[in-house]
């Protein structure tokens, strides 16, 4: 198979240049209301502490991989030691298009990645709260060179009453004009019914969902790590320009957004992926005082290969949790990585 790159956007909201120039668009009218109060919240953008953790869950779980690219306004953790063969910081300067920028919308951030010079064709997308807890082969992420895509057809039940469930449907409508998503869906059955990859209530329930839609409603693709071809970014960017040049002009969260999600349903419809269940690819977990023994426990017992610890900022001492987080993560990857000075 050819390389496989990581792609990693991480931003320090507690910058207080970078504070200054999103306080003074956030006061110009640019952060929009939204369906969601904390949309574009300050915890969107916290630094957990927890970043060296992902670069030693990297190095010890996935060796195999070619290189990081770390997406950045143009900051940097002092501990980072940038002259790693394996990392490449990125400055969003080098590929989001100047009348985008600057910018402080994951979306927009990630829509353009293709834009990155010397990114692999194949690529897997973390956010910096999704972390690799086992080792994981290429295969984890890629099937014959084609990106493993949870596969999860239907209309969930919160569809359209929050910012990223109305994502979902922009995304869905994106689909439906630019594929004849009815056709393409059902050429591609033995893949959403793919009881082996999905197992057997996951597979029945799809093709419930393809004869009661007609047409397929993406749902979410999960908050764990993506992978992703860089040519259907660059596909789908040619085949659908407005939608994306209007996510990428706002420059904080909108409900007329859409993200990310939209190449790897594209791919889906297009049958260019292999399906599997994302309950056995990884655990998603809202960290708050409530689950903060939970999410340590999951991460000592290393039972699924990748984790999500979502911040909503619903914690009322969100240090304390991440301290108790930060000892479970010490407790299985004590050592320094090559990418700490």
């Amino acid at each position: 198979m050819d390389k496989i790159d990581f792609v990693l956007p991480w931003v320090d909201g507690s910058d207080p240049a970078w504070l200054a120039e999103k306080r003074r668009y956030e006061n110009g009218g640019e952060a929009m209301a939204l369906s969601d109060v904390d949309a574009n919240a300050d915890c969107r953008f916290r630094d957990c502490g927890l970043l060296k953790y992902w670069f030693r869950s990297v190095e010890r779980f996935a060796p195999w991989v070619d290189k990081v690219f770390f997406v950045t306004c143009g900051q940097k953790p002092d501990w980072l030691d940038a002259s790693n063969p394996k990392l490449r910081l990125v400055d969003h300067r080098e590929y989001i298009p100047a009348e985008y920028l600057p910018t402080f919308h994951s979306n927009t951030i990630e829509l353009n990645l293709h834009r990155i010079p010397e990114l692999s064709e194949r690529f897997v997308l973390f956010n910096d709260d999704v972390f690799l807890l086992r080792p994981v082969a290429p295969n984890h992420f890629f099937e014959k060179g084609l990106p493993k895509i949870p596969c999860d057809l239907g209309v969930p039940r919160w569809l359209g009453c929050s910012n990223i469930s109305r994502i979902a449907v922009n995304n869905a409508g994106v689909l439906k004009i630019g594929l004849d998503v009815e056709k393409l869906v059902w050429r591609n059955i033995f893949k959403f019914a793919d009881v082996r990859s999905l197992g057997v209530v996951r597979a029945a329930k799809n093709v419930l969902a393809m004869a009661v839609n007609r047409v397929y409603i993406p749902g979410t693709i999960g908050h764990l790590a993506h992978a992703h071809l860089k040519s259907t970014f660059e596909e789908v960017w040619r085949a659908q320009p407005r939608a994306l040049e209007r996510t990428s002009r706002s420059r904080f969260r909108t409900d007329d957004s859409v993200n990310q999600w939209l190449m790897s349903a594209w791919n889906m419809v297009s049958g260019r992926f292999f399906p599997v269940n994302e309950k056995r690819k990884g655990e998603f977990i809202v960290l708050t005082e409530q689950t903060l023994e939970s999410a340590c426990e999951a991460i000592r017992r290393r039972e699924l290969p990748e984790l999500c610890l979502n911040d909503k900022g619903v914690n009322t001492d969100p240090e304390r949790c991440f301290a108790e987080v930060a000892k479970a993560f010490e407790a299985i990857l004590p050592d320094k990585s090559s990418f700490e000075k």
